[in-house]
């Protein structure tokens, strides 16, 4: 082989090289772009109607969905107890624990604990399981 068909092959070979890292990156750009837009898509269920959810900077009085919350949980204690001829009183926080727990407008306080941790062994105890969707105050 003479020197100028090696310099011609050599030469064939890089542009064949620097195509081939041009196609590589671009690949390598385009699905970065793809998972970008497909974490970025939010998911839809068909029949299912989307709901905002609030935000974590909130500025609304969090007590009406504490107070929900906590009378949604201590009902259906509430009624296993009364079904098993058990006093509610010994599994279900008073209404005045509630209150207080609920006036702190947070379910990290003191009073709330108490509340949850109430509320949490009668579940246990009458083996319930607990709320998934518990807010986040």
């Amino acid at each position: 082989m003479k020197e100028h068909e090696l310099n011609r092959a050599l030469k064939l070979v890089r542009v064949t090289l620097a195509v081939n890292v041009v196609v590589l990156l671009v690949n390598l750009a385009l699905g970065y772009a793809l998972i970008i837009w497909v974490v970025n898509e939010p998911a839809t269920v068909a029949g299912v109607t989307p709901v905002e959810l609030p935000s974590h900077g909130r500025a609304e009085d969090p007590r009406p969905e504490l107070t929900a919350f906590f009378d949604r949980t201590a009902s259906v204690l509430d009624r296993m107890a009364r079904r098993h001829g058990v006093n509610p009183a010994e599994f279900v926080p008073s209404q005045a624990q509630i209150e207080a727990a609920v006036e702190t407008r947070t379910l990290h306080s003191d009073e709330s604990q108490a509340v949850l941790q109430t509320l949490r062994e009668g579940y246990d105890t009458f083996d319930l399981s607990w709320p998934i969707a518990m807010p986040d105050y």
